[in-house]
């Protein structure tokens, strides 16, 4: 085995000082010759060589990575805004690290306490629980920059960015009113969550005698298909259906259709999150429009310094699912 390659090989290889290669390589380049730094970079990839990232950012304290906690990939609407800030953090030359807790308060508590040992700049966290959430994020916030995402937990000091829920709730609520429906059936999931908890409360106060909310235990195309099946065996006067996640509305929508029901003539069926599965759904979804590039924006805006929590203003994006 060869001896191993090292700063002084490369700075030997470039013609320059070991400081001055030390500068380039730590992306420190002030007072140094564009083409000195050429030169070094050539000779790292002549000879092989590798930046030791731990060590990188230990001399210019930064580590050009974020992490990204999300309670669970597979959700479509939590996979677009990985890919969002996948795509943001690349133009910027950074990295994200994505750590998946599913929706699970304990895997969480786990993952966050850990987080010292992942080289990270700041955590952006969606907390898998209101409630629950609290006390982890809250010690990981001492020492390390950290933003809620879409979620919430309390008593949290850390800034939050999320979607205004109870705007959501009652423009879909009005929209099918305006439809001429008038018994809602509002699916929703992670019944602990800050955006189940605002959202079946803006729900709840809008609604009429004829509607009702049913809790599903989590956000997935199978949840939708449950749903489903409990609306057909006690289908009530329902005419209208309100998904928090397209995921279970694409679940529902395919399981009435399996059952021969008619949507939207039957049921109208809209939706929160506005992914791709909206608009590939037949008929399409009526949703909300998607948050992710906003979400992301102003995430990365408040760990520049922006201070105070955002909330996004919802926007109805209306297809064939309502009529």
């Amino acid at each position: 085995m060869g001896a191993r390659i090292g700063l002084k090989d490369v700075a030997l290889r470039a013609g320059v000082s070991v400081p001055t290669a030390s500068r380039v390589l730590s992306g420190v380049q002030r007072n140094v010759d564009p083409e000195l730094a050429l030169r070094v970079r050539n000779a790292c990839d002549e000879l092989g060589y590798r930046v030791n990232a731990a060590a990188r950012a230990l001399r210019i304290q930064s580590t050009d990575s974020l992490a990204l906690v999300v309670p669970a990939i597979a959700n479509a609407y939590f996979a677009e805004l990985v890919s969002a800030y996948s795509r943001h953090l690349d133009l910027q030359g950074k990295r994200l690290v994505t750590i998946d807790t599913g929706e699970s308060p304990e895997t969480e508590q786990r993952q966050l306490g850990t987080m010292d040992r992942v080289l990270v700049d700041a955590v952006l966290v969606v907390p898998a629980a209101f409630e629950r959430s609290g006390a982890a994020i809250t010690e990981l916030a001492r020492s390390n920059r950290v933003v809620q995402v879409d979620r919430r937990a309390r008593d949290v000091e850390a800034p939050s960015v999320r979607l205004d829920n109870a705007a959501g709730v009652r423009l879909l609520v009005d929209h099918l009113r305006s439809r001429g429906r008038r018994s809602i059936l509002m699916v929703d999931a992670q019944e602990g969550s800050s955006s189940s908890i605002e959202r079946t409360a803006a729900f709840r106060a809008l609604a009429g005698p004829d509607d009702r909310v049913l809790e599903m235990p989590n956000f997935t195309v199978a949840s939708g298909i449950d749903a489903a099946k409990l609306l057909l065996a006690n289908p009530g006067d329902t005419d209208a259906i309100i998904c928090t996640a397209d995921t279970v509305a694409l679940g529902l929508l395919t399981a009435l259709q399996h059952a021969g029901k008619r949507v939207p003539s039957e049921y109208a069926i809209t939706s929160f999150d506005g992914t791709y599965i909206s608009d590939t759904a037949a008929p399409g979804l009526t949703t909300l429009g998607s948050t992710a590039e906003r979400m992301v924006e102003a995430s990365l805006s408040l760990l520049d310094g922006d201070s105070g929590d955002v909330v996004l203003k919802p926007e109805l994006v209306v297809r064939g699912s309502s009529g």
